[in-house]
């Protein structure tokens, strides 16, 4: 708890927004789940029904369903506040939260694309479909884009998977391929993250987020309600004060320089761990990375 709390007070604005919020809503859910999922949870039957507001902010909620969704919630906000520091110091604050903004609602709307063309396969083969009441919710959705991406940096480059030697391109693939055999039609949300990490090189995904300079000008001016403020007593990371300048750009090499939690891709790596395999970790430190 002492090492947690050293975390927490070194974490920066939107760090700790990442981790108070979804805690907070995950708590209020016992009392208020029915409520909550209104508002906050994602489905295509909801979509149909007229409630949009899940393609905002599905992320944020991770409803309660017993004691092991709580233990899951309390990992991923340790995840949060030990892996997003550094991501959020090197990109600054609001190139992150447009960022993960951005990759939220990319990975929701390839969420309600895939569910609508099964619940049409579905439905045109008399099949009862379960697809339109999957529901979208959690960072998971963020976690699975940042291994792809992080997979993606370095594809040739070996991991394992559990024992099992691959490239790191197919690191991705082969555990949602266990989640899906594990959760069946729930781990959607899960090939959504997949195939949106895939199409961030392919379709230009990084050319969404805002210039610097437009990032100074929210900062300095009229988007002060959410840019430049001190969320839960973290420092808001200004574009100026960022470590990785221009975050999600380009480098002076012209290849595509973004941050995948940590490292930025086309940066030079270092020799000592070349050959280490996926460098993406959830849980940092001895025995903790994930999958290897």
């Amino acid at each position: 708890m002492e090492h947690l709390g050293a975390l927490w007070g070194q974490a920066p604005a939107v760090t700790r927004s990442l981790v108070a919020l979804p805690l907070t809503l995950h708590c209020a859910g016992f009392a208020w789940k029915p409520q909550l999922g209104q508002f906050l949870d994602l489905s295509l039957v909801r979509v149909q029904n007229g409630t949009f507001w899940g393609i905002l902010t599905s992320a944020l909620w991770e409803p309660p369903q017993g004691i092991l969704s709580t233990v899951f919630a309390l990992l991923f906000a340790y995840w949060v506040v030990r892996g997003l520091p550094s991501l959020e110091t090197s990109m600054g604050s609001g190139k992150l939260l447009v960022w993960m903004t951005t990759a939220s609602v990319m990975i929701n709307l390839m969420f309600l694309l895939l569910a609508f063309v099964l619940d049409a396969v579905w439905t045109s083969q008399r099949w009862q479909s379960v697809w339109p009441y999957i529901p979208c919710h959690g960072l998971m959705t963020l976690l699975m884009f940042g291994i792809t991406l992080r997979s993606l940096a370095n594809p040739q480059a070996e991991t394992s998977f559990f024992g099992f030697p691959m490239r790191q391109k197919y690191y991705p693939v082969v555990l949602v391929t266990v989640f899906a055999l594990l959760n069946g039609p729930a781990a959607l949300h899960d090939i959504a993250a997949l195939a949106v990490g895939y199409l961030h090189g392919p379709a230009q995904l990084h050319s969404l987020l805002p210039s610097d300079g437009l990032l100074q000008r929210w900062e300095s001016a009229g988007c002060r309600l959410l840019f430049g403020r001190s969320f839960f007593g973290g420092r808001w990371i200004r574009v100026t004060e960022a470590a990785g300048g221009t975050g999600l750009g380009e480098s002076q090499s012209g290849l595509p320089s973004y941050h995948v939690i940590g490292r930025r891709h086309g940066q030079q790596q270092d020799p000592s761990t070349a050959a280490t395999g996926t460098q993406f970790t959830a849980f940092q430190g001895s025995g903790r990375r994930l999958g290897s």
